[in-house]
């Protein structure tokens, strides 16, 4: 029997537009595993009323606004965080109000609109992807890691969280910056940094890549576009609010994390209570002290070697971080597509278990499946450092154990070959 490899460059087009597909599938159903939407139609709908979305929590704006419009008395409700000032960067925020000015008295059709907007962004980001492995060298059958791949599609399009745009935004930017267009580098980087503020970990990175004409070029150009991004939220308390909210964040949020839920049975040991308040902000310090070293030890400036280093402290982040929600893989999964590590996808598959947490009334965190999802990637992401194939030694292992079995079920059976019968 032989099978077919599908290699070709129509083969790969099929399966992206099977990926396309299932994104499509899922643009007119409402986003079921995240409740973060509420907060997007919240601050949209502040926004298109011409008032700032940073200056006031939900809370603080329905206890001093005597006549709040009828849809955010029915947002409000549904809110996770009533209490916390917005979190969501500017380019977020222009596409809140975009929707909820197409659609201003449903909640339904502006969360489509959203949706078409992260379906747009997902399909230029695969041709770029496409455009840029090819012109780097590397199989285009890669980029089916991150087309196919379940977590990004359910995750991004299906449930809308915001790494979709800025992955785009990001794949513009390297694109630039493989073309020597580093004016246009360093805007795209403004607008991805706008949007979710977690690729101002790369920028280190591209210190020793750019030259410094270049450099100069490219810092005022994102300095400039990041400025006019910001300009029409900016306001005496507008820093101080936004800050509040991130720093919160690394002091009370936790889910899903490793190396943090040891130091935080650590600290109820010597302590005897959460020590968050602590743990949170010194992990935080150390992942930036951690970037900027592997940084400046890194020798290869390419931008094939930048991947690597990228994917390697973006892995550091998410093991120092207090709350690992599986839409934050979607980064790893991308750069993975430009490297030989493939630890990114199983941890994409893994990290689905930690959904069984909301079946539990009251809501608690099974750490059992915390372990096991940690344990097997740490054990993945080892054997792919040490640059063995992964495929290979799962086959292996696969293969003992079945032996083993087999020889078990033998000797249980007292069965014995006739070789050995024979005394042979």
């Amino acid at each position: 029997m032989t099978y077919r490899v599908f290699t070709t460059h129509r083969d790969i087009l099929f399966f992206v537009f099977v990926g396309l597909l299932c994104r499509f599938c899922l643009l007119f159903s409402f986003p079921n595993l995240s409740d973060d939407i509420y907060r997007f139609l919240w601050d949209g709908h502040i926004f298109s009323q011409g008032i700032n979305p940073y200056l006031y929590t939900p809370a603080e704006w329905m206890s001093q606004t005597e006549s709040s419009s009828e849809i955010l008395k029915l947002l409000y409700p549904q809110l996770n965080s009533p209490d916390y000032y917005s979190i969501y960067p500017p380019i977020c925020q222009g596409i809140f109000w975009f929707a909820v000015k197409c659609f201003p008295e449903s909640t339904y059709w502006s969360t489509v609109v959203i949706k078409f907007i992260f379906l747009i962004s997902e399909t230029l980001t695969i041709y770029i992807l496409l455009k840029l492995t090819k012109q780097l060298g590397i199989s285009q059958r890669r980029v089916l890691l991150y087309v196919l791949n379940p977590l990004i599609i359910i995750e991004l399009v299906g449930n809308l969280h915001f790494e979709a745009i800025m992955i785009l935004f990001l794949m513009l930017a390297l694109w630039s910056f493989y073309r020597n267009r580093f004016r246009l580098f360093g805007g795209f980087m403004a607008f991805s940094i706008a949007t979710k503020l977690l690729p101002l970990m790369f920028l280190p990175f591209f210190l020793k890549r750019l030259k410094l004409k270049n450099l100069m070029w490219a810092g005022v150009s994102g300095l400039f576009i990041f400025f006019l991004l910001v300009l029409p939220f900016s306001t005496a308390n507008f820093l101080q609010q936004f800050g509040s909210s991130l720093e919160l964040y690394f002091q009370k949020f936790e889910f899903n994390a490793s190396l943090y839920y040891v130091l935080r049975w650590l600290g109820f040991q010597w302590k005897g209570y959460n020590m968050i308040q602590t743990i949170g902000p010194f992990l935080s310090y150390l992942t930036v002290g951690i970037i900027v070293a592997i940084a400046l030890l890194e020798k290869k400036h390419s931008l094939q070697n930048f991947f690597q280093v990228a994917l390697l402290s973006f892995t550091v982040y998410l093991a120092l971080a207090t709350t690992v929600h599986p839409w934050y893989l979607s980064i790893p999964i991308l750069l993975s597509v430009f490297t030989y590590f493939r630890f990114p996808i199983f941890w994409s598959a893994l990290i689905f278990l930690t959904y069984v947490n909301y079946s539990y009334q009251p809501y608690h965190e099974n750490l059992w499946f915390v372990s096991l999802e940690y344990v097997i990637v740490v054990i993945i992401f080892f054997l792919e450092y040490r640059q063995y194939p992964v495929a290979k030694i799962i086959v292996d292992i696969s293969r003992h154990m079945i032996s083993v079995l087999l020889r078990l079920y033998r000797q249980l059976r007292g069965w014995e070959s006739p070789e050995k019968k024979r005394g042979v």
